[in-house]
């Protein structure tokens, strides 16, 4: 059987050559067509040309495709008329580039804001999406980053309140086997470090729910019956706390976390001093709360250290048992209140705490 090759004839077969010059000229028709207007008189406006040129970056074909686009647009022109063209074509760049840059800081801008805000009021909401496409992959990226975070945090939580609370049970165990003890020094130092145990149990307990602590939302509330109760309370544990003040009608707040504040700075007070008075007073727009006590005071350096979780001052800590989390909890719902909390040494001896709450008339 014969076999018959067939080959591309010398009209059909095209070298890589003209393959790419015809890529080339079917993709720089834009400028072939410009220098035609030019030509022609139809366009002499440099305006034009350097609106032109502007448009080079949409093919994408480099640097070369760059160079004859503009061979090709100003062919046969002037050189002033060249000249014109390109800084026309570049301070048009200059100015898009200026205006996308402003664009990008501004939307950045924007995203740090709202990330400053959102970690200010621990708002767990997701972030707002404005700007380019980079942006918007960075603010996706940072709210995917903080949902991990909180759910490995709160998983964290949940284990360390879990192992405090599952401790409870054999350290009840122990405390009624040191009744059992005939030794009575002995049973008293074991009682006491049970007591010491419990007590630093119940404050990992306190502090998992501090960080896991849900908003409390705000309702009608008559200060003065609540106060009124709390101070009740007190008198019939024994201690006699001062009131002084009133407001006179209800507000807008939360009852709880108001009340849990209290108990904090009061028993604080009842820590370290023995006369206690809880004044209270009404501004334009604010309700003020404050601790007295005739205790040692705070160091001036130590004021805002005291704030934070697990820390006990030096000068104090010797003289009463604690697990530095009383302060940490009541300033955390304080915020969660959008009030404030501080401390001041008063000038008569003792500390005051103050707490200021915004009036809302309910």
């Amino acid at each position: 059987m014969t076999m018959i090759a067939l080959m591309p004839s010398d009209s059909t077969r095209r070298s890589p050559a003209s393959v790419r010059a015809d890529a080339e000229d079917s993709t720089l028709r834009p400028a072939v067509g410009i220098r035609r207007l030019l030509v022609t008189g139809r366009i002499r406006n440099t305006v034009a040309i350097a609106a032109g040129a502007l448009f080079v970056p949409l093919f994408d074909l480099g640097g070369r495709a760059i160079t004859l686009f503009v061979t090709r647009c100003f062919a046969g022109t002037g050189s002033v008329a060249i000249a014109a063209g390109v800084a026309v074509s570049l301070s048009l760049l200059a100015a898009a580039l200026w205006m996308y840059v402003r664009y990008l800081r501004v939307s950045i801008e924007h995203v740090t804001k709202a990330i400053e805000l959102h970690s200010a009021s621990d708002d767990r909401a997701p972030l707002p999406e404005r700007g380019p496409s980079a942006v918007l992959r960075l603010t996706r990226a940072i709210d995917f980053t903080r949902g991990r975070h909180a759910a490995r945090l709160a998983e964290l939580l949940d284990s360390q309140a879990a192992y405090a609370h599952d401790l409870q049970v054999p350290l009840k165990r122990m405390g009624v086997r040191c009744e059992a003890l005939d030794d009575l020094a002995l049973r008293r130092s074991l009682t006491r470090d049970l007591a010491e145990m419990k007590q630093l149990v119940e404050a990992s307990m306190a502090c998992a729910r501090m960080q896991c602590n849900v908003e409390e939302p705000p309702t009608r509330v008559s200060v003065d019956a609540l106060l009124s109760g709390l101070i009740d309370d007190y008198r019939d544990a024994g201690h006699c706390i001062e009131l002084e003040g009133e407001v006179g009608y209800s507000i807008e707040t939360c009852p709880h976390a108001l009340r849990r504040v209290l108990v904090n700075l009061i028993d604080n007070a009842l820590r370290y001093g023995s006369d206690v008075r809880l004044h209270l007073r009404v501004e334009a727009q604010a309700v003020v709360f404050a601790v007295l006590d005739n205790g040692p005071g705070i160091e001036p350096s130590q004021m805002e250290a005291v704030f934070a979780p697990w820390y006990r001052a030096p000068r104090t800590a010797a003289r009463a048992p604690g697990s530095g989390l009383g302060l940490a909890i009541a300033r955390r719902l304080t915020h969660a209140m959008h009030g404030e909390l501080y401390l001041e040494n008063r000038l008569t001896g003792g500390l005051e705490a103050r707490l200021t709450l915004p009036l809302i008339v309910a």
